[in-house]
């Protein structure tokens, strides 16, 4: 009951700084069969995702939520971001709060580095320019759950991917991005890091989206094929924009 207060006040806050100080907000709901990410099906079955962000000027920040139908899955997170130009930097801080969840998945505000159940996504892209939109992004986990098997330390668990539009017109858009991941502190004799069991590759990804049009409304629809060569999985997504704004 408190979370779902603050939750309240939360929401409150967004819209009321958006309608008093002239700050853009933004907001909008996904469906889809799974949630993909870097080279990991978070989770499957029928999933919804939604955020609202509050942005003024170069600066924004927000929430996304995610869950399943069957309660299986459950997420909540909070981020803030800075974009100029073609760079943009976010701090993430994520917390799944699955049921069947091994780490701590019952103390929200627990922020006590070796015991909390979230952890901390610093993420940074650059396209190089308008004529080669190739989106680099560095990614690594500074805080939370990322640690050695004696936690003892954190690992830093990096991402580092590129992404590119093969094919974009005014049908359809056809993106691909190649992912590898790799631990920068990994403990004695570890080779796993938060995304793969071992470094490499873990994601290659070819992602197709198309906006339907239905009488007067248009649902933008996806396709995603997702490769995890380190781990030797692969999979399907496909999801539709219920609303954006």
């Amino acid at each position: 009951m408190r979370q779902a207060k603050l939750l309240a006040m939360l929401c409150l806050w967004l819209v009321g700084s958006g309608m008093l100080f002239g700050q853009e907000l933004h907001s909008s709901l996904q469906l889809r069969n799974n949630h993909l990410w870097r080279g990991i099906e978070v989770a499957s079955g029928l999933v919804y995702t939604g955020d609202i962000k509050l942005a003024y000027k170069n600066v924004y920040g927000g929430f996304w939520a995610a869950g399943n139908t069957s309660g299986s899955y459950k997420e909540f997170n909070n981020f803030v971001g800075y974009k100029h130009k073609r760079f943009a930097v976010e701090l993430w801080d994520i917390y799944n709060f699955s049921p069947d969840a091994t780490y701590n998945n019952t103390e929200f505000f627990n922020y006590r580095n070796n015991e909390t159940g979230r952890f901390f996504d610093f993420r940074t892209f650059y396209t190089l320019s308008e004529t080669v939109p190739l989106i680099i992004s560095w990614n690594t986990v500074l805080f939370g759950r990322d640690r050695d098997l004696q936690n003892s330390k954190n690992k830093f668990s990096t991402f580092v991917s590129g992404e590119y539009p093969i094919v974009k017109n005014e049908q359809i858009e056809v993106r691909g991005r190649l992912g590898y991941s790799f631990a920068l502190n990994n403990g004695e004799g570890e080779q796993a890091n938060f995304f793969s069991r071992n470094a490499g590759f873990n994601e290659i990804s070819l992602m197709l989206s198309r906006n339907l049009k239905v009488g007067d409304i248009v649902l933008p629809l996806g396709l995603w094929g997702m490769w995890n060569p380190v781990d030797n999985r692969a999979f399907l997504q496909f999801s539709v924009q219920a609303y954006s704004f």
